[in-house]
Order: structure tokens, then C-alpha cells, then sequence
């Protein structure tokens, strides 16, 4: 499969030690070279950078045509980072791209792409069984100060059959 994530859910499941469950659910993990300097280079000693750094299975790859990303970057009021997930996703035809933001979300299936956020992820990692429940996590997520709303919360929660 091919998977092309943004930063925020990395960042979000690193700040709860649980950024290990994108190679569980997934295997291998693309993010574009934006991503990678959003969260690693400029995110030095931040949650997420030691993580992405180090993980094997998250690799790199930069986007053919960047003037995309420009275009992109251009029409809508997205972060390079969103944009350049986005424009990945879209030239590597990605199985699933992750995304938490609602407008890079609404951008992302616009173009037709399978757009999937961190919840969700928790949400197939129940299913899969690689977790036992998904509110532990939602509420340590939350803890944090990772924003989900409180009715996509009771919607998981529900769907999880938590």
C-alpha cells in the first residue's frame, strides 16, 4: 500500500508514544520532503522530530512537479506542508493520504484521493485488532491537547463499539 501523510499526525501520535501504530496499520510510510522538514528539521527537540527521525519505515520522497504545490498553496489557504501531501499523494496514486486538517481534507477528496485522519487510523487499528480499545487513546489524544470534537469523539467511540 501506499500511505502519504502530513505532519500533524505524526506529531499527535508521537506526543502520546503511539506513532509506532501507522507501521502497524500500514507497514511503510511516505510523507513528502516538506513534511519531513516541517517536523524533523524545523521541529527540532518538539514531538515528533526524534520519532520520524529515527523510524526506518517512514520514508521520504519528494514531489515531482512543485510548481503544484505552488498552485496549490495559491488557491487555498493550506500550509506547504498540507499542499505538498496533497500533490504526493496525487502523482505516487496513494492507497490512502492522512490528513487531520478540514480544509486539506476537503482539498484531498476534491481531487478524488482516499483521505483518512489520526482517528480514524485508531479507529482501523481497533478493527485490525492491534489495539484493544480506541478511548484510551482518543482521551490520552486529547490530554494532550490534540483537538478532536466532541461529536467525532462519541462517533468513534460509538463505532468502536466502546
Amino acid at each position: 500500500m501506499k500511505i502519504v501523510t502530513n505532519s500533524t499526525p505524526l506529531i499527535e501520535l508521537s506526543k502520546i508514544n503511539q506513532l509506532d501504530l501507522l507501521r502497524k496499520v500500514y507497514g511503510a510510510i511516505c510523507i513528502p520532503e516538506e513534511v519531513y522538514i516541517e517536523v524533523v528539521v524545523e521541529g527540532t527537540g518538539k514531538p515528533g522530530a526524534a520519532e520520524v527521525k529515527a523510524a526506518e519505515w517512514i520514508y521520504c520522497q519528494s514531489v515531482s512537479d512543485k510548481s503544484q504545490i505552488r498552485v496549490l498553496q495559491g488557491q487555498r489557504s493550506l500550509h506547504l506542508g498540507e499542499c505538498a501531501t496533497i500533490v504526493l499523494a496525487q502523482e505516487i496514486d496513494a492507497d490512502q493520504v492522512i490528513l487531520d486538517d478540514n480544509a486539506a481534507r476537503r482539498e484531498a477528496i476534491a481531487r478524488r484521493l482516499p483521505v483518512i485522519g489520526t482517528v480514524g487510523v485508531l479507529l482501523v487499528a481497533k478493527i485490525q485488532r492491534i489495539i484493544p480499545a480506541v478511548k484510551p487513546i482518543l482521551d490520552n489524544l486529547r490530554a494532550q491537547g490534540t483537538r478532536v470534537s466532541q461529536d467525532l469523539y462519541s462517533q468513534v467511540i460509538a463505532r468502536a463499539d466502546e
